[in-house]
């Protein structure tokens, strides 16, 4: 259902708006805590109870597709506030999945050179927020660096904290 909704939103979205709106049900989703248990008090908090590793995972993807899809300067300042917060928190998780997507995330979210939508913290400190991401990668790695094949995609060897990493760094 969310690669459905992903994909109808990517062709039928006929502007940034639409797009954003989706971005937003998808990130009240992901994020309980934010406003979404003022429109949909019983979902947010079956979401929070029951949503499985996978779901989260297929969750911050979709969100993270469609932030690929729209300029960072169209979006709204109030949506996205503690977004690098909560990707960066979930960075430690034990699953691979739900740590490889947060890496993509963060790294679109830097990539769209649009920090100050997406944390609350002032400009002048996007580049120590940059630093302890990549000091928070380099220690998942060097953690996982004898289990190397855990970390990656078994289908496919892509390690994504293992680009994020590299893709942060030549950001610097």
């Amino acid at each position: 259902i969310l690669g459905c909704l992903t994909v109808v939103t990517f062709f039928g979205a006929s502007d940034s708006d639409e797009t954003e709106s989706v971005m937003k049900l998808l990130w009240d989703l992901i994020n309980p805590g934010t406003d979404s248990s003022d429109r949909f008090p019983s979902m947010s908090h079956q979401i929070e109870r029951k949503d499985s590793p996978a779901v989260l995972t297929a969750m911050i993807s979709a969100w993270s597709f469609l932030l690929f899809t729209i300029d960072g300067w169209g979006l709204s300042h109030k949506n996205w506030q503690g977004a690098i917060t909560y990707f960066s928190n979930i960075l430690d998780s034990n699953n691979e999945a739900i740590c490889a997507a947060a890496c993509e995330a963060l790294a679109l979210v830097f990539e769209s050179n649009c920090l100050e939508k997406f944390s609350s913290k002032t400009k002048d400190s996007n580049k120590e927020l940059k630093d302890d991401i990549i000091k928070q990668l380099r220690s998942r790695l060097s953690e996982t660096g004898n289990e190397r094949i855990s970390s990656q995609d078994p289908r496919t060897g892509f390690n994504s904290a293992s680009v994020a990493l590299d893709f942060l760094e030549v950001l610097i």
